[in-house]
């Protein structure tokens, strides 16, 4: 058996990564002056956070890349049934804090953790591990599929009782992606997918404030100081900012307009600030980085590699798409940070613990032999 040889990390990924974070924290700064004032009387405050949360992302990258990516096939259980038991304790009043109308953290003085960003990347280095694992038993549906069927409905379920609707699609669209990309049989997922409808539509028209949402998408000048104000003032945030945007720390949007400029927001902050070449710069880093990221799935050493990098290569690109697509009213919205960019710790930490694993399956090369490093 010929094993795989150990090589540099993808340097051009982590490149791009502190690039964008760097052009991240810049206009996190800006974005979120207003309310760090505000909330706690320091302008810096949301900035000298997010510093201390990219460092600790820069410790778990370095530590990521002594350790041998198989070492999360061997605790994918464990795991799972952690981010299952966050997701159980956070929806515990007294144990869980509202933050927006979710009760999404467990805040311990000045720790806190969101369960959910934890549930995506654990789903994936569970369902990599099941779909390496259990190649053959996945196609069958009792003995199989349906078992990965549970795991993947428990977690969204929990999640949607947060309430947190974008963050429970991101997970079904991982979890129905990486079971494509797997080879679990299409009868299956069409199957799914078509059970899944009727609760998607159901979800959507019959709760209050997703109808609400869903109804100003479709025509948000029909109640513009209510209804669609949060998509009019974003779309107005682009138009205010041209080509080249008002420069960098003169935007006014964030002010008095946006909502959440220093989360959900903040790239209507960066296309007024920066403009429509500001705003494609940011694009083109996303691409390269999602680019890097499919371009180390393909060259893994084995299935468990392709699998877990290919699951945080979608997660990535849907969290981006989604948040972008909000910010220029092209999807009703929904509260999703953009990665690297937006403010919040548990976000950042998750993100820059993929790109961990991400640079770790870099590091070994694609066997001579097929079949070698499977085990």
């Amino acid at each position: 058996m010929i094993r795989p040889e150990y090589k540099a990390p993808d340097f051009k990924l982590l490149a791009a990564v502190y690039l964008l974070l760097a052009f991240g924290i810049s206009m996190l700064y800006s974005a979120s002056i207003g309310f760090s004032r505000m909330a706690y009387h320091n302008q810096y405050y949301v900035f000298i956070q997010q510093l201390i949360f990219i460092g600790l992302g820069t410790v778990f990258i370095i530590l990521l890349l002594t350790i041998n990516y198989h070492l999360f096939k061997r605790i994918a259980r464990l795991i799972i049934m952690l981010s299952v038991i966050l997701l159980v304790l956070v929806l515990i009043p007294g144990i869980g804090k509202m933050v927006s109308g979710s009760r999404s953290w467990i805040r311990y003085k000045f720790l806190g953790i969101q369960p959910s960003e934890l549930a995506k990347l654990a789903l994936i280095i569970y369902l990599s591990y099941i779909f390496t694992k259990k190649r053959m038993t996945t196609q069958n549906f009792l003995g199989g599929y349906l078992p990965t069927l549970i795991i993947i409905s428990t977690i969204f379920f929990l999640v949607l009782l947060q309430p947190d609707f974008g963050t429970g699609f991101v997970i079904i669209v991982i979890a129905g992606l990486l079971s494509y990309i797997s080879g679990i049989r299409t009868i299956y997922l069409f199957s799914t997918a078509f059970g899944i409808l009727p609760i998607a539509y159901f979800l959507i028209t019959r709760v209050g404030y997703r109808k609400m949402r869903l109804l100003a998408f479709i025509n948000p000048w029909a109640d513009p100081m209510d209804k669609g104000y949060h998509i009019i003032q974003s779309i107005k945030s682009f138009q205010i900012g041209g080509l080249t945007g008002v420069g960098l720390g003169k935007g006014v949007q964030k002010l008095w307009y946006l909502p959440q400029p220093h989360t959900d927001f903040i790239f209507s902050v960066i296309g007024e600030e920066t403009g429509f070449l500001g705003s494609l710069l940011l694009l083109v880093l996303f691409i390269y980085i999602v680019y890097r990221a499919v371009r180390i799935a393909m060259n893994a050493s084995d299935r468990f590699g392709f699998l877990l990098a290919s699951g945080i290569s979608i997660m990535l690109s849907i969290q981006i798409l989604v948040n972008l697509f909000v910010n220029t009213g092209l999807i009703p919205v929904t509260g999703l940070p953009l990665p690297f960019i937006s403010y919040g710790g548990s976000s950042l930490l998750i993100n820059m613990i993929s790109i961990g694993i991400l640079l770790n399956i870099s590091r070994l090369a694609r066997p001579a032999e097929e079949g070698t490093a499977d085990d």
